[in-house]
């Protein structure tokens, strides 16, 4: 199984859809950084809105243009990868840790492209990823009893250095197990009503197009029929 190559061979696709003049969105993640090198490659003249600080760098660092959702506040298109994503196209995010900026620059695009191997394609969210959820450090273990309530086994997101691990806005991660998510979108609301939580890592009702590699290719997806007949 070479992901990497699906990686590639999904990011090229995507960065295809990017044209010129146009204010793109940036999401995070190894997919993601993929996405900036090919655009890098094509030589692309668009506009890059990053939704985290290490997709800043790496596009600032190989020469793409940026920008900011208070210079542009509407973008043409945005760009993400995910960890999960479901027949539906609702999917959970947040394994870098950005969800929180990523689905504000995502409310602020036309459109909005997924890239994913197809190993993160699964039948029901919370299969294999917990959802991340942003909280507050002067709430941190009353937000995690709150969270524990709702149904889910929260464990307090840890950096390399021991640490708790800090977002790009000061804040911490807690990721919680849900060993089954049925209705994810009563789950975003329940979670985000939960005080101390600033935002979680469910996406719902947000893609317009999942791009998928996998070892043909990769494939486009628009709609639960064809996600469903790619899955079989």
């Amino acid at each position: 199984m070479d992901t990497e190559m699906w990686k590639r061979a999904v990011a090229e696709a995507a960065a295809k859809l990017v044209r010129d003049k146009m204010v793109v969105g940036l999401g995070s993640g190894t997919t993601v950084a993929k996405v900036i090198q090919a655009l890098v490659k094509l030589k692309s003249e668009a506009i890059f809105v990053p939704s985290s600080s290490a997709t800043q760098r790496l596009a600032n660092d190989l020469g793409l243009k940026l920008s900011s959702l208070d210079v542009h506040g509407k973008l043409d298109l945005m760009i993400d990868g995910a960890d999960e994503v479901d027949p539906n196209f609702n999917m959970i995010k947040g394994r870098g840790g950005a969800h929180t900026r990523e689905k504000i620059v995502a409310g602020a695009a036309k459109r909005v492209i997924i890239v994913v191997t197809k190993t993160k394609l699964v039948k029901r969210l919370g299969e294999r990823a917990p959802v991340p959820v942003e909280v507050l450090p002067f709430a941190r273990e009353y937000t995690i009893r709150r969270l524990a309530e709702l149904g889910g086994e929260p464990r307090l997101r840890m950096g390399i250095s021991g640490a708790p691990f800090i977002t790009d806005n000061g804040n911490y991660v807690v990721d919680v197990k849900f060993h089954s998510i049925p209705q994810p979108s009563e789950l975003e609301q329940e979670i985000n009503c939960v005080p101390g939580v600033i935002e979680n890592g469910l996406f719902i009702r947000v893609v317009d197009i999942v791009l998928v590699g996998h070892e043909g290719g990769h494939a486009k997806l628009r709609s639960k029929r064809e996600f469903l007949k790619f899955m079989r």
